[in-house]
């Protein structure tokens, strides 16, 4: 269960490192609004008073549509980035399959506990949040301020696809040193935000995140790219 559990969480964070970055052609950035990843840690589901039932029907969703992404991971799996036909390939798996995984997450939480997850939702995808236009409009982000944002997150996103990698193949050693990557890159991205915000946006994008909450693992490391 822990290795398909690690593999499962690397699986979402490619996604997430792929939606901030430049998508193969034909393909759009898929919604951030609510991360599925984050309800296999026990401290969201708690934070939301998530009942063990809803926790194991979103699960059971993750788990069968993380099953559909495995087989295609390909050379992935070895470490290698997927080329460009391989992305083309995945893609629409991995869109659909993150769709089908928030929808379980509104399927079977209410409307505060999906209002609660998607503050959480923000503070775990970091700054890639606000690449999402609803969520850009709401703190005001300006074209300049998204294209500066946009070439931070892409600089960082080939090093994080590499670290979610290594999490994916659950060496202890490839995990100690992909954590310390992933925080090194979020560190770096957070910076770039606080430069580019004025105090007024970074008091609306502190607002949107709600209370602040400890995520465990690869779930608190997502935003770097």
């Amino acid at each position: 269960m822990n290795r398909v559990r690690s593999l499962l969480l690397g699986l979402l964070f490619v996604l997430g490192c792929t939606a901030s970055a430049q998508l193969p052609p034909g393909f759009k950035m898929p919604s951030l609004w609510y991360n599925p990843a984050l309800m296999m840690d026990p401290g969201v589901q708690k934070d939301l008073h998530a009942s063990p039932a809803a926790v194991q029907k979103i699960q059971s969703a993750i788990m069968t549509q993380g099953m559909k992404m495995m087989p295609l991971m390909g050379s992935s799996m070895g470490g290698k980035a997927p080329t460009a036909a391989e992305q083309q390939k995945m893609m629409p798996v991995f869109l659909a399959a993150f769709d089908a995984m928030q929808k379980a997450c509104v399927d079977n939480l209410s409307k505060p506990q999906l209002e609660r997850l998607h503050q959480i939702t923000l503070q775990s995808f970091g700054p890639k949040s606000l690449l999402d236009p609803k969520v850009g409009s709401q703190v005001g982000l300006t074209a300049s301020q998204k294209t500066t944002l946009t070439q931070a997150l892409a600089k960082v996103t080939a090093a994080q696809q590499q670290a979610a990698m290594k999490m994916m193949r659950n060496s202890t050693g490839n995990q100690g040193a992909a954590m310390g990557l992933l925080k090194q890159t979020r560190k770096q991205t957070d910076a770039v935000l606080n430069a580019i915000l004025t105090p007024k946006q970074k008091q609306k994008w502190a607002a949107l995140q709600g209370k602040p909450i400890e995520l465990s693992g690869m779930a608190g490391m997502m935003g770097g790219g």
